[in-house]
C-alpha cells in the first residue's frame, strides 16, 4: 500500500498525515496510528535497527545480510539468492537448500 501511494500516486510517505490513511485502510485504528506517528514509543527499536544496519555495512534498501556476510542487494535474480542461501559445509550457518534441488 505504501509503495503504491509513493510510486503511483506521488504521496509523501514521510508525512504523518499521509501515513494515517493507509494505516486506517489496513484496519489499524487511525487514532492509534496518529499517536504512534507523533510519539516516540518505538524510538529505541528504530535506533537499535539503525545501529545494527550500520554495523553490517547496509547503506540502502532492500538489502540482505546473510550469515554475517557483507550486505547484498535484496533485488537479485532467484538463482543468485539461492546461491547465497546454499549450505556451505565450510562453516556457514546460512539457510540450507538441499543440494539435489535444481537451481
Amino acid at each position: 500500500m505504501l509503495p503504491h501511494a509513493y510510486r503511483t500516486e506521488g504521496h509523501n510517505v514521510a508525512d504523518a498525515q499521509v501515513l494515517q490513511h493507509p494505516g486506517g485502510e489496513t484496519g489499524l485504528n487511525t487514532r492509534d496510528v496518529r499517536t504512534v506517528l507523533n510519539g516516540d514509543d518505538y524510538a529505541d527499536e528504530v535506533h537499535a535497527d539503525r545501529r545494527r544496519t550500520a554495523e553490517h555495512g547496509v547503506t540502502g534498501v532492500p538489502s540482505l545480510v546473510i550469515d554475517g556476510r557483507p550486505p547484498v542487494s535484496g533485488v537479485l535474480p532467484v538463482a543468485d539468492l539461492q546461491a547465497l542461501l546454499r549450505y556451505d559445509p565450510t562453516g556457514s550457518h546460512g539457510v540450507p537448500i538441499k543440494p539435489d534441488r535444481p537451481g
